[in-house]
C-alpha cells in the first residue's frame, strides 16, 4: 500500500482520464478486478521469489519497464524476439547483452495465462514488476494503473534514438524525456532509478582514464573515489561491473548523495548537477529521502502512462506476436 501522501497525489490522477489507445481505453487500478483479480498478487509473489534468489534482478526488472516505455510507448515491445522480417529492440546496441529478466517475465506470463487465459497484457506485467521489484529492495510501493494494450511490432533501429544515453548532457536528457511527455523534473527523479543496479566499467572509462581525450581522470571526480575505481575497474577489464551507487542493491536516495560528493559514475548522472534544478532536487532528496521515494513512485506512474504508438492486442506469449484476439 502506498503512503497517504502518494495516495493523495494519485487521487488527483484518477480525476483525469489517461487515454492510451484509439479505443479510448482508460488505465485503472481495478482494470483486472473482474477478469483476473489475482493478477497483482501472482506478479508480486513471483517477483519476491526472483529477487530473493538474485537481488540484482530488481534493477534489471525495473529497467525493462523504462526501456519498454521510451520506445513505442508502454506496449511490451521490448520483450519481442526477432523474426526473419523484424530485428527487434532486444538486438539494439543499447539493449543487447545488457537487458535481462526476460525469462522471469515469461515465467510470470505463463502463470497468469494458467490462471486467467488471454487477459493480462505483457505491458501491464512490466509495470507491475517494476513496482514490486523496487519495493522489494527498499523503495516505496505505488498504485499501478492497468489496461495497457501490447504492441505487435518492435524495431532495433528505433532504440538508440529514443533511450537516454550515458554520455548525454542535461539538455539532451531533458529533450529525450520531453519526447515521451516527461518534463525535466521527471527526468531528475527517474534518474534516481540508478540507485540500484550495476554498470560495465567501460561505461565510465573515459571519465576515469581519458577525460576529454587528455589521458587524465575527470578532475571533478573525488580523488579517493577515482583511486578505488581504478583498482576495481582496471583498463584491462572493461566488462567488469561496478555498482551505480554506494548502497548497491538498496533503493534509496544515496544516488543523489554520491552525485553531490563527486562520486557519480556516468556522464549522464553527473550532468544532473550542471543545472540548478538537478542540484536543488539532489539536495532535497538527501535531506528528505522519503519524499524522493514517494516522488519516484509518482514519476513511474506518469512514465507508465506513455501511450503505445501502435496498440495491437493482448499477447498470450510476451516474446511472440499472435493473431489478434
Amino acid at each position: 500500500m502506498a503512503p497517504t501522501s502518494l495516495r493523495s497525489v494519485v487521487f488527483l490522477v484518477l480525476t483525469v482520464a489517461i487515454v492510451v489507445s484509439d479505443a479510448q481505453l482508460q488505465l485503472s487500478e481495478t482494470f483486472y478486478d473482474a477478469t483476473c483479480p489475482q493478477a497483482a498478487s501472482i506478479v508480486q509473489q513471483k517477483v519476491n521469489a526472483f529477487v530473493d534468489a538474485d537481488r540484482g534482478l530488481a534493477a534489471a526488472l525495473m529497467r525493462l519497464h523504462f526501456h519498454d516505455c521510451f520506445v513505442r510507448g508502454c506496449d511490451g515491445s521490448v520483450l519481442l524476439n526477432s523474426t526473419e522480417s523484424m530485428l527487434t529492440e532486444k538486438e539494439a546496441l543499447l539493449n543487447k547483452g545488457s537487458l535481462r529478466g526476460f525469462e522471469q517475465i515469461d515465467e510470470i506470463k505463463m502463470e497468469l495465462e494458467c490462471a486467467c487465459p488471454g487477459v493480462v497484457s505483457c505491458a501491464d506485467i512490466l509495470a507491475l514488476v517494476a513496482r514490486d521489484a523496487t519495493a522489494k529492495v527498499g523503495g516505496t510501493s505505488w498504485p499501478v494503473f492497468l489496461g495497457r494494450i501490447d504492441g505487435g511490432a518492435s524495431f532495433a533501429d528505433e532504440v538508440n534514438s529514443s533511450l537516454p544515453e550515458r554520455t548525454d548532457n542535461f539538455t539532451q536528457l531533458v529533450a529525450r524525456f520531453a519526447r515521451v511527455g516527461l518534463d525535466a523534473r521527471d527526468m531528475v527523479i527517474l534518474s534516481g532509478g540508478h540507485s540500484i543496479g550495476q554498470v560495465h566499467c567501460g561505461a565510465f572509462f573515459e571519465r576515469l582514464y581519458n577525460f576529454q581525450g587528455l589521458n587524465i581522470t575527470d578532475p571533478a571526480m573525488d580523488p579517493e573515489f577515482a583511486a578505488m575505481l581504478k583498482v576495481q575497474c582496471p583498463q584491462t577489464k572493461p566488462f567488469g561491473f561496478m555498482a551505480l551507487d554506494a548502497t548497491n542493491g538498496t533503493f534509496d536516495s544515496a544516488y543523489y548523495l554520491d552525485l553531490l560528493t563527486n562520486k557519480g559514475l556516468l556522464e549522464s548522472d553527473v550532468a544532473l548537477l550542471s543545472d540548478p534544478l538537478g542540484v536543488e532536487y539532489a539536495i532535497r532528496a538527501v535531506q528528505d529521502p522519503m519524499a524522493f521515494l514517494n516522488e519516484f513512485g509518482w514519476a513511474m506512474i506518469k512514465m507508465g502512462a506513455i501511450p503505445a504508438l501502435e496498440p495491437y492486442g493482448w499477447r498470450r506469449h510476451c516474446a511472440f506476436v499472435e493473431p489478434k484476439y
